[in-house]
């Protein structure tokens, strides 16, 4: 292949696989959210993430999920997908209550949060 063209589409694909990482950025980390006795439950996957590099806050009624990690493979990469930062914005569908304190756990990759919910009691049936 004429050199100055190899050049231009190598370049040309480098450019188009950052911005995918980027967008990934954003979609990442695949989340479910789901509302059991009064309170959300939001489980995230984050593997290769290290505790202390995830920070989570409530802001009014959404949740943000930020985590950084510093990546450095040994040898010649030909490719990386792995996002290296996270960011993750989601409105929450029901009021909290922020004067009760909500829980955080991050076990094999996951990070389960449990938040209580403003108003809302559960009947135990018998």
């Amino acid at each position: 292949m004429y050199r100055p063209l190899k050049y231009y589409s190598d370049e040309f694909m480098k450019n188009i696989n950052n911005r995918a990482k980027e967008i990934m950025t954003f979609m990442y980390p695949p989340v479910t959210m789901y509302e059991d006795n009064g309170y959300i439950g939001i489980e995230a996957d984050l593997p290769g993430f290290a505790r202390d590099d995830i920070k989570v806050t409530l802001e009014k009624n959404a949740i943000v999920i930020r985590a950084d990690r510093e990546i450095k493979p040994e040898g010649t990469v030909f490719e990386n997908q792995r996002p290296e930062k996270v960011f993750k914005r989601m409105s929450l569908p029901m009021e909290v209550d922020t004067e009760q304190d909500f829980s955080a756990k991050y076990n094999d990759g996951v990070l389960s949060l449990k938040i209580p919910v403003k108003n809302v009691k559960t009947v135990k049936i018998e």
